[in-house]
C-alpha cells in the first residue's frame, strides 16, 4: 500500500505513539484486591468529587496527592516502610477504580518506593522556618503526587504529543524584539501548550518545571536529594511559581490556543482509532471523513461535559444559596429587621441557579464553517499542506505609556462602578436589605463566572472568529468586573470549601482504613480457602 508522505514532525509522532504502546505483561505478576471494598469506595470518590470539581484528567493526581497526605501526616508514619506505602497507594488507586485491577505490575512498588521515601525526607529534613513560600507542603505534596503518578500511568503518549504540539508552534509565535529571549518565550508556549493538551495544573507545572531547570532531584539517591534540595527549597518553589506565573505567559496564551485546536482534534482522533496509524493516514480523503467524524464526537462529548458541569454548579449554587438563607438571612432579617422580605429571598434562592442554566442552555456549536476549516487544519498539520493557517503570528508590541494606562485604568474604574452601581440600583428598587443584596451580588458574580468558563470551553475548537456586534461587545463591557470578582470569589471558595475539609480530615481516613481492614480481612479469608484444596 502506497502512503501519502507526512510532515517530519507527524511521521516522529506516530513513531513515539507506536513506542508508546504497552508489551504484553501476561506471565508478570500484578496486583489484585478483593472487590468487596472497592464499591463503596468508588462511591466515595463520585461524592467527593461532586462536591470538590476538577478537571477529570487531574482526579488520580489529585488521589494521589490526598493519600501522601494523610500518610505523611500520620504520627507512626517513621514506622512505616516505603515499600509497604507503595502498596498502600497502589491498593487504594485500584479499590477507588483509578487503576484497573490486576493491571499493575508488583515491580511497580519498587520503583515508587525510593520516590516515597524522597519526599518524606525532604518534608522532614526542611525546617519550616525557613521557608517562606505559602503552603510549601502542599506544594511538595503535589509534585510528588504527579511525580508518583507518573511511575504508576506511563506519560510517554502524553509527552508525544506535547513535543509535536511544541515543535509545530513554537516558531510561529513572535514577539517583538527586545521584549524577551528565546528560552523564556519557549518556556511559556511549552506550559501552555501543557496547560491546553494536558489540563495541567499548578502541580503538574510545577512538576516539569522541576524536571528542567533542577535535574539534580532526579539524578542524585534518596538521601542526597533531600539533603541536596531542603535548604534551596524556599527559592526553588518561588522560582517555580514565578516562571508558572509570568505575565508573558498569559499574554501568549490566547494564540497558543488557537494553534492548538487542530492538534486537540488529530489527539483525539488518533486516541479513539483501533487501526494502524499509518493505516489511518494513509489516504487523504477518508482522512478528512474521520476528521469530521471526531470533530463531532469531540463537540458531543464537550457538550455533554458543558451541561454536566451547569448541572453541578446549579446545584452547588442552590445548596450554598438554602444552607445561607436558613443559617443567616432568614434569622438576620427575623431578629434585626423585624420582619421577613420573603421577595428577596426567593429572587436570591431561585436567579442565580436559572441564570446558570440559562447560560448552559444559550451554548451553541461552532458551525458548519468552523468545522471545515479544522480539518483543513489538520490535513495542514499532517500533510503539510499549506491551508493558510500554520503561519507566523506577529504579537502586537506592549504599550508602555503612561497616559495610555492611566487612561485604561480609568476607563475600567468607571466599568466597575457602571456594573455595580446597575446591580445595586436594581437591589434598592426591590427592596434588598443590604446582607440580602450582597449575597445577590456575591452569587451573581459566581454564576458570571462560572458561565464565562463554560463558554470558554465551548469555545476551544472554534478557529473562525465570532462576530462583533453592539450588544456583545456592551454585554462584555458590564460583566467584566462582575466576572473578576467571581473568579476572585471561585479561587477563595475553593481554598475555603468546608465540606471538602470534612470528607478528607474527619471523615476520609477512618472511612478508607476500614475499608482496607475489610478488604485484606476477605483476602485472607480467600488465600486460606485456596490452601484448603
Amino acid at each position: 500500500m502506497s502512503y501519502t508522505p507526512l510532515t517530519p514532525l507527524s511521521s516522529e509522532l506516530i513513531q513515539r505513539l507506536s513506542e508508546s504502546t504497552p508489551t504484553e505483561t501476561n506471565d508478570q505478576p500484578k496486583i489484585h484486591v478483593s472487590e468487596i471494598a472497592s464499591l463503596p469506595i468508588f462511591i466515595y470518590e463520585k461524592i467527593r468529587n461532586f462536591i470538590d470539581y476538577k478537571d477529570e484528567y487531574l482526579l488520580r493526581k489529585n488521589a494521589v496527592k490526598r493519600f501522601l497526605r494523610r500518610s505523611f501526616l500520620l504520627p507512626n508514619f517513621k514506622n512505616y516502610k516505603s515499600e509497604q506505602l507503595a502498596l498502600s497507594l497502589i491498593r487504594e488507586l485500584i479499590l477507588s477504580r483509578y487503576l484497573k485491577n490486576d493491571s499493575v505490575l508488583q515491580s511497580k512498588i519498587k520503583e515508587l518506593s525510593p520516590v516515597l521515601e524522597k519526599y518524606y525526607l525532604l518534608l522532614q529534613q526542611t525546617d519550616n522556618n525557613q521557608v517562606k513560600y505559602p503552603k510549601w507542603r502542599e506544594a511538595v505534596l503535589g509534585l510528588a503526587a504527579v511525580e508518583c503518578d507518573s511511575y504508576l500511568v506511563s506519560p510517554q503518549k502524553r509527552h508525544a504529543y506535547i513535543a509535536f504540539a511544541f515543535n509545530q508552534i513554537k516558531d510561529l509565535i513572535k514577539l517583538p524584539a527586545g521584549e524577551a529571549d528565546t528560552e523564556t518565550i519557549n518556556v511559556q508556549i511549552l506550559l501552555n501548550t501543557q496547560r491546553i493538551l494536558e489540563r495541567a495544573d499548578q502541580d503538574i507545572l510545577g512538576y516539569y518545571l522541576l524536571v528542567h531547570y533542577y535535574p539534580n532531584w532526579f539524578n542524585l539517591k534518596t538521601t542526597e536529594a533531600a539533603n541536596w534540595l531542603s535548604p534551596q527549597l524556599n527559592s526553588v518553589l518561588h522560582n517555580l511559581k514565578f516562571i508558572s506565573e509570568q505575565s508573558l505567559g498569559k499574554r501568549v496564551m490566547p494564540t497558543v490556543r488557537k494553534l492548538l485546536i487542530p492538534i486537540v482534534v488529530l489527539q483525539q482522533m488518533l486516541h479513539e482509532t483501533d487501526k494502524p496509524l499509518r493505516d489511518l493516514l494513509s489516504d487523504p480523503t477518508k482522512l478528512n471523513e474521520q476528521i469530521k467524524k471526531t470533530y463531532h464526537d469531540f463537540w458531543n462529548k464537550t457538550r455533554k461535559k458543558i451541561r454536566n458541569k451547569g448541572f453541578h454548579a446549579i446545584f452547588y449554587i442552590f445548596i450554598t444559596k438554602m444552607v445561607l438563607a436558613l443559617l443567616v438571612e432568614f434569622p438576620y432579617e427575623k431578629i434585626f429587621l423585624g420582619q421577613v422580605h420573603y421577595l428577596s429571598l426567593g429572587i436570591n434562592l431561585l436567579f442565580p441557579p436559572l441564570l446558570m442554566g440559562l447560560i448552559t442552555i444559550l451554548i451553541k456549536s461552532p458551525g458548519k464553517q468552523n468545522e471545515t476549516r479544522v480539518a483543513e487544519a489538520v490535513s495542514e498539520l499532517i500533510y503539510g499542506r499549506d491551508t493558510g493557517f500554520y503561519k507566523i503570528k506577529e504579537l502586537k508590541p506592549l504599550k508602555n505609556n503612561f497616559w495610555g494606562k492611566f487612561f485604561y485604568a480609568l476607563l475600567y474604574l468607571i466599568t466597575i462602578i457602571s456594573s455595580f452601581g446597575l446591580v445595586i440600583t436594581f437591589l434598592i428598587n426591590l427592596n434588598f436589605n443590604i446582607l440580602s443584596g450582597g449575597f445577590f451580588i456575591l452569587f451573581i458574580s459566581l454564576v458570571s463566572f462560572f458561565g464565562l468558563s463554560l463558554r470558554q470551553q465551548a469555545r476551544q475548537l472554534r478557529l473562525i472568529n465570532e462576530k462583533d456586534t453592539m450588544l456583545a461587545f456592551a454585554l462584555d463591557f458590564f460583566s467584566l468586573p462582575v466576572v473578576t470578582f467571581g473568579k476572585w470569589l471561585s479561587t477563595t471558595f475553593d481554598k475555603l470549601n468546608v465540606f471538602v475539609f470534612i470528607l478528607d480530615f474527619l471523615f476520609e481516613l477512618p472511612f478508607k482504613t476500614l475499608l482496607k481492614l475489610i478488604e485484606q480481612w476477605f483476602q485472607f479469608l480467600r488465600e486460606k480457602r485456596d490452601q484448603m484444596y
